[in-house]
């Protein structure tokens, strides 16, 4: 059950690809929630929608290869471009001329990368534990080949092509405790251990073998450089997936806003909802002009 029912509840056909999206509340200011990538769906969303709903208009739009959007069948499927397309073109068809983008790890790195690339559509970007490439990897990320034959499955090895393929409901299951290293989290594993086993590792695989657009990786200071909207970026301490040494980076190349959300660890949006959707509520409002 949910706790606020979409207004509008669909699969946008792109070019033969469906695209599932929600909209919910009617606000003058609309608010697009972006999906970190496939392994959850946008109903991670769940502590903000609601909240957000009624002040603002409010997207939320399910990614490539889980909820009810499509399953690529080949890696190309999932290119910057494709997953750039599939965001505005849910937009374009609920007539949202502008937007405030919201993002969380990888879909930081979308949001930010729509902004620059469309600037006369972009209020204003907030950045949850952005995934661009703008420092090192964490160290514990790179421990382990991901696509050799492993002699242990312990911590970090399952994060591995054979692993996956063998075990993906056990690699949901680590990932999942790792991105919530807050005590109490229980309720919140179990959501996004369900929502990441409503794709496959197949599916998961085709995403990490797609080509990295280069503005994700050699490119993606010159990006943020481009981006002339506001920037909120939240970074959690114990972030284990994102450094938030890339967080700080974002903020300095957009001249954006950082707070760093102390104790929080990857996913701060289900962990501690209330402190995101307040600082969510009051950058919409200063960005649009909406009066409190």
């Amino acid at each position: 059950m949910r706790a606020l029912a979409p207004a509008i509840d669909g699969v946008l056909d792109r070019d033969g690809f469906g695209v599932g999206y929600a909209v919910y509340g009617d606000g003058p200011v609309t608010v697009c929630l972006v999906m970190p990538d496939t392994i959850v769906h946008a109903r991670a969303w769940k502590a903000q929608v609601p909240f957000l709903a009624r002040h603002f208009r409010v997207v939320t739009v399910d990614p490539r290869g889980n909820g009810r959007s499509d399953r690529p069948t080949s890696p190309e499927q999932f290119a910057l471009a494709e997953l750039e397309a599939d965001a505005w073109g849910v937009l374009d068809h609920i007539g949202a001329a502008t937007v405030v983008l919201v993002g969380l790890c990888s879909g930081a790195g979308l949001a930010t990368i729509m902004a620059a690339e469309r600037p006369e559509r972009a209020l204003g970007v907030v950045a949850i534990n952005p995934g661009l490439f703008l420092a090192p990897v964490l160290p514990s990320r790179l421990l382990h080949d991901f696509d050799a034959e492993l002699a242990t499955t312990d911590g970090w090895a399952k994060r591995n092509r054979h692993y996956w393929l063998r075990d993906w409901p056990g690699f949901a299951e680590f990932f999942f405790g790792e991105m919530f290293p807050e005590p109490h989290s229980t309720r919140q594993l179990e959501d996004t251990v369900a929502w990441a086993t409503e794709t496959t590792p197949e599916v998961m695989l085709m995403h990490v073998d797609c080509a990295s657009d280069q503005r994700q990786v050699e490119g993606a200071e010159e990006t943020c450089r481009r981006v002339r909207c506001p920037v909120l970026v939240l970074s959690g301490s114990l972030d284990n997936c994102q450094s938030p040494d890339r967080g700080r980076r974002l903020a300095e190349l957009t001249g954006g806003d950082l707070v760093l959300l102390e104790g929080s660890g990857h996913l701060p949006n289900a962990r501690d909802p209330v402190k995101i959707n307040l600082l969510l509520r009051d950058f919409v409002r200063l960005v649009s002009g909406e009066i409190a």
